[in-house]
């Protein structure tokens, strides 16, 4: 499986979501199941006839959370010709597509690259390609097999540059001056009614009013924002399962190199297996080049030590890097990092979420797919269900 932030090696995580039929709330987007791709129902609110979110309003849109799903809907909404408010908690522009820096040291410690299969998406990435913010990374990817085999892992993918953050600081480019991201600003709920929503901020600030809401958090942080004001969005939200992931950074003054650039590594997950993906990050393009990799824990793995110091994690999880890299060397830098919510082991495949009497959606990977572009689809999608 390709999934794009490659939390995962592939074809670890192919278990999707059923849903039954007690699953018929008309308000929710839903998917035909057998045609294997999501019908975006654009049900009319009660209240108006029409779509809830109206061009017009005179008051923009919230957008908690600054990843993908939330810059994908912004974009959609401003090209619509409709304000948004766009809040993230991080300190900066990256999320999951985050890039750490360390002693000189630069790792994409979270997603590690971007496929392309959407057409909306394409011309995105063809843009930021176009403006420096991305490149092709065509170098050799493999798989690892369990009895010691090396397989080809031919996929067109992207990267940020001269880091994965390079996506979200380009897409954040595209948007008017007054939507871009105020971060390190954290939402801890939702308040108010239909068309006059508020949100209560984490340094004791009231933001709005505000017209609607978009959630693009991940499905637990949604579910905490929504059960207050739309329960049935939060119970189907919590229907969708997201795994941790442990990301493990290393830096080398010298290093005999692999003979790959990356590798996603079969069978991980027992102790003796634990990483499931290698990655040389100095030899994606736009990097500075040197001898520094990120090495991701298999789900089943980072369960099990979630709670682990990150010291202790990252040495238990060197001896596995040695084996799979050759590189006995000891790493000028070592590090750990811990994804609580990495990836969703079983989405929803809704595409989106929304009540439209409310104003209220949520949109993520979660909502779709295992897949870094899911998100951006969601998002979008979502836009254009609430923008009319």
């Amino acid at each position: 499986m390709d999934y794009c932030y490659h939390f995962v090696a592939p074809g670890a995580m192919t278990h999707k979501h059923s849903m039954g039929s007690s699953r018929t709330d008309s308000r929710l987007c839903t998917l035909d199941r057998q045609r294997q791709h999501p019908i975006w129902h654009r049900t009319l609110s009660p209240q108006t006839g029409t779509i809830m979110q109206n061009p017009a309003s005179a008051h923009p849109t919230a957008i908690i959370g600054a990843g993908l799903a939330g810059l994908s809907a912004a974009l959609s909404l401003t090209q619509r010709g409709m304000a948004v408010a766009l809040f993230d908690k991080g300190r900066g522009p990256g999320g999951r597509l985050s890039t750490r820096r360390a002693d000189g040291w630069r790792f994409d410690h979270g997603g590690q690259y971007l496929t392309v299969r959407d057409a909306g998406l394409r011309r995105v990435v063809d843009g930021l390609v176009a403006d420096g913010h991305a490149a092709p990374w065509t170098g050799h990817i493999v798989r690892l097999t369990a009895d010691g085999g090396v397989e080809p892992h031919p996929v067109e993918r992207f990267v940020g540059v001269p880091g994965m953050n390079g996506i979200i600081q380009g897409l954040i480019a595209r948007l008017p001056d007054a939507a871009r991201p105020r971060f390190a600003r954290r939402a801890l709920s939702i308040t108010g009614a239909p068309g006059d929503w508020h949100l209560r901020m984490e340094d004791g600030a009231v933001e709005g009013p505000f017209a609607a809401v978009i959630v693009a958090v991940p499905s637990p942080q949604a579910v905490d924002l929504l059960s207050p004001v739309a329960p049935a969005l939060a119970m189907h939200a919590g229907e969708a399962v997201m795994a941790p992931c442990w990301a493990l950074m290393l830096g080398f003054d010298q290093a005999a190199l692999p003979a790959w650039d990356a590798a996603f590594i079969a069978g991980a997950g027992a102790e003796d297996r634990p990483l499931s993906w290698i990655a040389h990050d100095g030899a994606k393009p736009g990097r500075a080049g040197g001898a520094s990799f990120v090495a991701h824990a298999a789900p089943d793995w980072s369960i099990r030590h979630l709670e682990d110091a990150a010291d202790a994690v990252a040495a238990a999880l060197l001896p596995a890097f040695r084996a799979a890299t050759g590189i006995s060397g000891d790493p000028a830098l070592i590090s750990a990092h811990r994804w609580r919510y990495a990836l969703p082991t079983r989405p929803l495949s809704d595409g989106f979420l929304l009540d439209p009497a409310l104003g209220i959606g949520a949109c993520g990977d979660w909502c779709l797919e295992a897949r870094a572009e899911a998100a951006f689809v969601s998002g979008a999608r979502l836009a254009a269900a609430m923008g009319g």
